[in-house]
């Protein structure tokens, strides 16, 4: 078939040929690789950027453990939390304005116990509730406000009365 045409036939259908071999080629085999390499290229950007996220966060599981420890160790020979409580309000002057403080019963949630105290101030400033709180946060070694209420006086819209519940976690 092919002797029957004329040399300009024979490279037309020979060029003809050839591009239906690229085409087939590219279609079928190249452009598959490449859009596959591009998306395993992205896959693997992205597991990088996750492996970074992992490591991070593993640094500070680490970190927080050891805080967990340093805290469980301070705790170890630390008073009970009511009268831990009473030394705050000490501290921070407000012992006079302390209506009431009542220790709720201990609960075990897993490996901890946790201790409440639920305590009233009554005719209480709002800077010397700042100052009991700040005490709670940074002096008291594990304390946690657990729920806190604050109602101005009818009389004086200036001065609270104050319910809050303080927490405390042991480790048993």
């Amino acid at each position: 078939m092919l002797n029957r045409l004329s040399p300009r036939e024979k490279v037309v259908v020979l060029s003809g040929s050839i591009v239906l071999v690229l085409l087939f080629v590219w279609f079928a085999l190249l452009n598959p690789y490449f859009k596959t390499m591009s998306t395993l290229d992205r896959k693997v950007t992205a597991h990088q950027r996750s492996l970074v996220k992992v490591e991070k966060m593993r640094g500070q599981i680490i970190q927080l453990r050891q805080q967990l420890a340093d805290v469980g160790a301070r705790r170890k020979g630390s008073r009970p939390l009511f009268s831990q409580v009473e030394s705050l309000t000490e501290q921070t002057g407000v012992r006079e304005q302390l209506l009431s403080m009542r220790p709720q019963p201990a609960t075990i949630k897993g490996e901890f116990r946790q201790q409440l105290v639920e305590i009233r101030l009554e005719k209480i400033t709002l800077p010397q509730l700042v100052k009991l709180l700040h005490a709670v946060e940074y002096r008291s070694g594990g304390v946690q406000v657990k729920s806190l209420r604050a109602k101005p006086r009818f009389e004086d819209r200036s001065i609270l009365d104050v319910s809050m519940v303080l927490m405390s976690m042991e480790k048993l």
